[in-house]
């Protein structure tokens, strides 16, 4: 596993101004895992700005809420998991059908069409 401090507040001397909330960030290149320890204050845009920089502003992040028994909830940190091309995610902004990126979904998509046929 490949886990990078990319940025630490006290370390960093460029670190970015509208990063008011994080303290430090990592990045696991390879699990696609943007980790970001805050003062508890974090706001969604500071977290959409940390991926766009870290990722790029055309990725897909996710954050998961596991069921309360599988909680682990031991530091104020926030997980921001990136989604691959093919990743299908709930785009709630966009008008229309998601599009049909793998070979499942456009294999689900015919099943159902049939069925109602």
């Amino acid at each position: 596993m490949t886990i990078f401090p990319i940025f630490s507040r006290l370390s960093t001397p460029d670190w970015p101004k509208s990063w008011r909330a994080a303290v430090c960030v990592w990045f696991d290149r390879e699990l696609g895992l943007i980790s970001v320890e805050h003062d508890g204050s974090i706001t969604w845009d500071e977290l959409q700005d940390i991926k766009d920089r870290l990722a790029g502003s055309h990725r897909v992040a996710i954050e998961v809420y596991p069921p309360r028994k599988r909680v682990v909830n031991c530091a104020p940190i926030r997980h921001l998991w990136l989604l691959g091309p093919g990743d299908w995610w709930p785009d709630l902004g966009r008008e229309g059908a998601p599009d049909l990126s793998t070979l499942r979904d456009r294999y689900v998509a015919a099943q159902i069409v049939s069925t109602r046929a």
